[in-house]
């Protein structure tokens, strides 16, 4: 399809023949009396889009053009290096390589610190005066604006996007404390660090790097490059950087802040007091479905430069202290110089998004806070996870037994090319969905297929214990650090609903409620003589749900402390909440939550095994019941139609670009999302909301409590028994006002000995 939309109704066919007969659109239309019957009728209802249509592919042949011989249209030699470059500038690496091999290398810093290039541009501050010593800029010919080698074929690109930096290592602690004094009084400084490991809590620094202005950096070595290169005494630098950390008036921009915050606290910084604007961060509130917000990435997309791979910077098994002196500051201080390049483009992009204020006052005080969680960590006993998993071998076991029997023979559980042949070919099961391997096997078509056959069932079962045996039970303990603790890795930047996710180990999906989920929490205990503390929010996204619907029903629910799946049932089945057995309250419950994600008659007839035509009754039913919930509903969808952008109680925007797609599932996808995104997205803020409340408060009490995870709604704390009523309390309070709604927000909380003692 061409994706012009044409007249509703008139097909291709129809089309050839009207143009056969009348020759153009306008004598169509200059004939549509004399066109009978339902094709006349949708002619004239499609008269505007008709010509909307032609409009679209009409070539315009009234543009003005300087032309004084067919000459000046002569196609001339590409000028490869400036058509990379332009490649470079739209984001398409991998095609400007292909065109010149030599692109990135071309927009490389210099690879020796001594080489000083001019930096700015027009729309740049000027860069600042170096410290005493410090060589002066040499002006190198900017490269050729030029696409092509004809200057008149040119396109141009910003010259300020050729521009590289005038980059230099201080080797001379009065050189540093020169530069420190200026970053003071300027207020705002690019820093990153350089480690010898990527696991921040056991890297030592190499060295770092500063940037007051744009195009100007400098490199500070705290040990000797390759060689016996000067550098500044290690405790010297960082006593002082230390002045500039602890200044409330400063504001230290880095890329991936997390990582050199927690860097420098291990190197013996107290936590910082001046602000953070951390770029990874920015550019992901800016737009959440990027994916990739990697520091070359962003400066290919938004400056149109091509970085120095780390790789090619330091050869694989080396670290970073290996490589001579000059290639490490050219190195380091692109990153310094690039990360204030970079905040420069996006802080005036997030402030017209009207994100700002969320960026500034939530996800950067919730940074150090996510850092100095990780170095902390949660103690994990081995011994239980070993035993556990033996456990699960044997039931593993026992499975498949069960799967060969009902079979008839053994086969590889694992192979999906084999569970095709059992499932459809010797069991002759009705396959719903095909791949380009055959029928798939998913969870989906497990799930239905388990209806009339066992074996699916168990192979569901087996495929849920294996993963957890895999991803858990036998890798938990190997990850756990030197001190015994686990140091899992929050990740900012890794979900569009602003949630919080976790790596290296993933504990978001460790089974929340299930038996085999508290057997994996087990392991995870309190240090002697410490209790954990489990903080709950109560249904928060249901509570967001009666927020935003405004539903008189649901928030009355809220408010009188009433079972709302209860209620639900009580009013979709029409009888006293006393009556209500307990397989109608799970009904209720899966329909309160799956009306949040869109949920249809299929899938909800699915989840719970009745018929669609019953399962489309309790909708349509439910939404007579909470009709705040369905006016909810169709206008954010129409709000989003029209902005094209879905967004939290506090403001987090998410982009849809398919909301207005003419493609059925497409729209239907789109439109799941944009109900989605101001439910799970501000109970996502609400709880980093929280989050920020509670440490600071633990602070001002000087409680020795510590935040240690945040998974989901829950937040696991640890402290000195003696101080475990007085910290539920606190923590309890805090959270619940972490922001006033039109319901009240409830938490629970629980002190035990290990995690998987809660819930």
């Amino acid at each position: 399809s061409d994706n012009i939309p044409g007249v509703k109704g008139i097909g291709e066919k129809t089309a050839v023949k009207l143009m056969a007969r009348y020759g153009s659109l306008d004598e169509i239309y200059k004939n549509l009396a004399s066109i009978e019957g339902a094709i006349g009728k949708k002619l004239a209802e499609g008269r505007e889009m008709a010509y909307f249509s032609r409009s679209l592919i009409e070539l315009c042949h009234t543009v003005p053009l300087p032309l004084t011989s067919l000459d000046d249209l002569a196609i001339h030699k590409l000028d490869t290096a400036s058509a990379a470059q332009f490649l470079l500038q739209q984001g398409m690496k991998q095609a400007a390589l292909s065109l010149d091999p030599e692109a990135a290398k071309n927009q490389s810093p210099a690879t020796t610190a001594s080489t000083a290039v001019q930096a700015g541009g027009p729309s740049e501050s000027p860069a600042p005066s170096a410290p005493a010593g410090a060589s002066a800029p040499g002006p190198v010919q900017s490269p050729e604006t030029s696409l092509f080698s004809n200057p008149q074929d040119s396109q141009t690109i910003p010259e300020a996007l050729h521009r590289r930096g005038t980059y230099r290592a201080i080797t001379d602690l009065a050189e540093l404390q020169d530069l420190i004094t200026q970053a003071r009084q300027q207020g705002i400084m690019a820093l990153d660090f350089e480690t010898n490991s990527l696991e921040a809590w056991e890297a030592r620094v190499v060295g770092f790097s500063l940037a007051l202005e744009t195009g100007t950096a400098f490199y500070v070595p705290v040990m000797a490059h390759q060689g016996s290169s000067p550098y500044i005494d290690e405790t010297q630098a960082r006593d002082a950087l230390i002045g500039l950390l602890m200044d409330p008036a400063m504001t230290i921009v880095a890329h991936n802040a997390k990582y050199d915050y927690a860097v420098a606290c291990h190197w013996g910084t107290p936590p910082w007091k001046a602000r953070i604007w951390d770029t990874m961060v920015a550019a992901w509130v800016q737009d959440p479905e990027r994916g990739n917000y990697a520091l070359d990435s962003l400066i290919t997309a938004h400056l149109g430069l091509a970085t120095t791979p780390y790789d090619q910077v330091v050869p694989k098994g080396s670290t970073f202290d290996t490589i001579n002196l000059e290639t490490a500051t050219a190195y380091s201080c692109e990153d310094a110089d690039y990360t204030l390049r970079i905040k420069a483009i996006l802080e005036p992009k997030l402030q017209a998004m009207g994100c700002l204020d969320l960026f500034q006052n939530l996800e950067m005080p919730l940074l150090p806070i996510l850092s100095e969680m990780e170095g902390r960590g949660i103690k994990i006993e081995a011994e239980v996870l070993r035993s556990y998993g033996k456990e699960l071998a044997g039931e593993l076991r026992n499975i498949e037994q069960s799967i060969y029997e009902l079979v008839g023979h053994e086969f590889n559980i694992a192979s999906t090319k084999q569970l095709q042949e059992v499932l459809f070919k010797e069991r002759k099961l009705q396959a719903s969905k095909k791949t380009k391997t055959g029928y798939s096997t998913d969870v989906a078509v497990l799930e239905e297929l388990a209806r009339e056959d066992p074996v699916p069932a168990y192979i569901l079962r087996y495929r849920t214990l294996s993963k957890l045996k895999s991803t858990y039970v036998d890798t938990l303990a190997d990850q756990a650090g030197s001190d015994g603790r686990l140091h899992t890795h929050f990740v900012q930047t890794g979900t569009a609903t602003g949630r919080l996710s976790s790596r290296d180990p993933n504990l978001q999906n460790i089974p929340i409620r299930d038996e085999e989920g508290r057997r994996i929490r087990q392991a995870f205990v309190a240090e002697p003589g410490n209790v954990l503390i489990s903080a709950d929010y109560s249904q928060i996204e249901l509570v967001v749900l009666a927020h935003l619907s405004q539903d008189p029903g649901l928030i009355e629910a809220f408010i009188q402390g009433q079972d709302v799946h209860r209620r639900t049932a009580s009013l979709i089945f029409g009888i006293p909440e006393d009556q209500v057995s307990g397989e109608q309250r799970r009904i209720a419950k899966t329909i309160n939550f799956g009306v949040m994600y869109g949920m249809s008659a299929f899938r909800l007839s699915n989840e719970l095994n009745i018929s669609r035509t019953d399962a489309q009754a309790f909708i349509n039913t439910y939404f007579t019941t909470y009709k705040g919930i369905r006016s909810f509903i169709d206008t954010t969808i129409q709000e989003t139609e029209r902005t094209g952008y879905s967004q939290t109680i506090l403001g987090r925007r998410r982009y849809i670009p398919t909301i207005n797609s003419r493609n059925k599932t497409e729209k239907a996808a789109a439109e799941r999302i944009a109900i989605n995104t101001p439910i799970q997205g501000s109970a996502a803020d609400i709880v980093k909301l929280a989050m920020i409340r509670l440490d600071r408060a633990l602070r001002k009490k000087g409680s020795p409590a510590q935040m240690l995870l945040q998974v989901h709604d829950e937040l696991i704390l640890e402290c000195p028994e003696a101080h475990a009523e007085a910290t539920a309390r606190l923590v309890k309070e805090e959270m619940e006002q972490a922001i006033v709604l039109r319901v009240p927000l409830r938490v629970s909380v629980e002190t035990g000995k290990r995690w998987g003692d809660f819930h």
